[in-house]
Formats: C-alpha cells, structure tokens, sequence
C-alpha cells in the first residue's frame, strides 16, 4: 500500500530564501533616511542581531526594556554608558526561542540609543527602569512611554526601508548581522558558537546561561572584544559624531514637523528649532491635524457642498444644517 511521505523542507527554504541583505552602503543609506525612533530599532537588529519582536511583543506588552541594559545608568535626566559595546540581556519572555540570551550594541547603535531616551527625557517622560526602549511617537501621546507591537516595530523600519528605495522586509536587518558575522567568522574574528548566541539561537552556550542564569564575567569580556572588533569592521556604517544636545533636540523637533505635514519652508521659517519646548511642538502639530481637516481656525464646524455631505457624515462627521447656495454645515461630534 502507497502512503503519504512528508519531507521536511530546508529551514531556509521558503518565500524569502533568496532574500539578499543589504550592503554596508545600503544599510548606511537607510539609516539616513530612517527618523531617531527608527534609527534604535533598525541598530539594535542589524548591530545586535535581535529580532523585532525583542523590541515590541505580537500583543505589544513587553519588549526591551532599560533593565535589559545592564552597564546603562539613568541619572537627573542623563543616559550613561558603562562599557561599550554594551551588553543586552534578552529575557525568556521576549525571545522567540523561549530562552534568555546576551547580545552587544557597538557605539553607533549606543549613540542613537543614547539620544532617544534623552530627547524622551527632555520632552518630559519619566523613565525608569521598566520603560521600554521603543516606545510610540508623538503623534501618540497616549501610548508614550509604552511598550509597542511588532507590527509597529515593523512599521516605522519599513518606511525608512521604502524611502531608501529599497523593497525590503524589515526582517532583513537580521541577515544583515548574520551575514555580517559570518564574514568576521571567516576571517578568524569571532567564533561560529558567539555569532549563534548573539542571534538567540539555541546552543552549548545558550543552555549554560539559561541553566546558570550567568557566564563568567571574564567569558563575556572575550565576547565583548570579539564583538568589538567585528563590529568596527564589518558592522558599523558611521564613525562616531560628537552632536549637541542643541542639535540633537533641533533634529528631533523637524521629523516630529515633517511628519505632522510641514513643509521645508514653513520649518525654515520657524528659527531656531531648539528653543521650541514641548508644548509648543504638539500646539504646532495639532493645528495641522485641523488645518488637514479643512478646519483652518474655524472651530470644530466647516461648510461642506450639500451633495458632499453623506460622504462626510460617513466619516464621523455630524450634520448641523443647509446653507442656501448648496452648502451644508458639518461639525466634529462632541467627545
């Protein structure tokens, strides 16, 4: 009697087996084109080889967080580096394995690391040891301060992807690390079983330090150098800049403005960037989500023409009354 054989197909088989890194170069021109928030997420994968669930979790309750970095120090608003490249613990519950691994960041991935939570600092989070790495943007001042899921890791990774020009998925950060280390691995630099537990793959040195909960701190220091060197040569895509903190918040305050629909020349005309605090920044991007609503000043209600108004009460607008000279007034519904 005929029966059924099910081969198992090759790991890598599939829709993305042919799927190519990007260049150092490519990688460069993303990260130019990605905004601060984008830049952590897309370092912390291509440097430190996670996935993008560690970052932000299916249901988007857990993820990275600061106690996950355990040479970070947070004090009176400043965010210090112990070591670098510095050491990333990658808890059991973030893992898609299911077991806790240890990874590095090089000083590029720390630097826009290092950024990120100041500017969150300054733009009055409070952070702590529980906050996550990634969190939302601005634009979603509800959910700052809070864990993110994949799906908007992927997100903010893929339009720096796009504007780029390139097709990629965001996942393809990971082979970027992998395929990275498998040429320091060939060139003496690192070992295969290192590259495999900065990867989270399961392995001998994976299941000693999820049974001792710890490698001897003269074991990761070997890893670290390693890394380091690894990292220098065939990671990184930037030297270190030295950036003010005037700077730093100047930048941050243009993509919010870009972002919210403002043009080069409307930003231009605003001055110094640095000297817009907060408030002022979310004052500016609410008016224009209202001048996007056609509203311009003009209150919660516009005059729309009276043909047009089933499509906005469809919207969620409500009607108010007609107008002679058909037109029709609409308004935003009461919260």
């Amino acid at each position: 009697m005929d029966k059924k054989v099910n081969l198992r197909k090759d790991s890598y088989e599939g829709k993305y087996s042919e799927e190519v890194p990007p260049t150092n170069d490519e990688l460069r021109r993303i990260l130019d084109m990605a905004d601060a928030r984008a830049k952590v997420a897309i370092s912390t994968i291509a440097f430190g080889g996670t996935r993008l669930e560690a970052l932000g979790s299916f249901r988007g309750d857990d993820g990275l967080e600061l106690r996950d970095f355990p040479e970070l120090t947070l004090s009176k608003g400043k965010i210090s580096l112990g070591k670098v490249p510095t050491l990333v613990r990658v808890r059991s519950s973030i893992s898609k394995a299911g077991h806790a691994y240890l990874t590095f960041l090089c000083q590029q991935a720390c630097d826009y690391l290092v950024s990120y939570l100041e500017w969150r600092v300054q733009n009055g989070e409070q952070l702590g040891l529980h906050s996550p790495v990634f969190t939302a943007t601005p634009q979603q001042p509800k959910y700052l301060g809070k864990h993110v899921r994949t799906i908007n890791v992927g997100d903010s990774i893929r339009k720096a992807i796009r504007e780029a020009g390139y097709m990629w998925r965001p996942y393809v950060l990971r082979r970027y690390f992998e395929s990275r280390m498998q040429n320091a691995e060939q060139d003496r630099v690192v070992i295969h079983s290192w590259i495999g537990f900065w990867s989270g793959w399961k392995g001998d040195i994976s299941s000693v330090y999820t049974t001792r909960k710890a490698l001897p701190q003269d074991h990761i220091e070997k890893m670290r150098d390693a890394y380091a060197k690894a990292a220098d040569k065939y990671l990184v895509t930037s030297k270190r800049e030295s950036v003010s903190q005037d700077l730093m918040v100047a930048t941050f305050n243009r993509q919010f403005l870009t972002m919210a629909g403002y043009g080069e020349e409307e930003i231009e005309k605003m001055g110094d960037l640095s000297q817009l605090v907060p408030q002022q920044i979310q004052e500016m991007i609410q008016k224009k989500s209202m001048q996007s609503l056609g509203l311009n000043g003009n209150g919660h209600q516009k005059v729309v023409p009276i043909g047009d108004v089933k499509n906005w009460i469809l919207e969620g607008w409500e009607f108010v009354q007609q107008l002679p000279d058909g037109e029709a007034v609409v308004k935003l519904p009461q919260e």
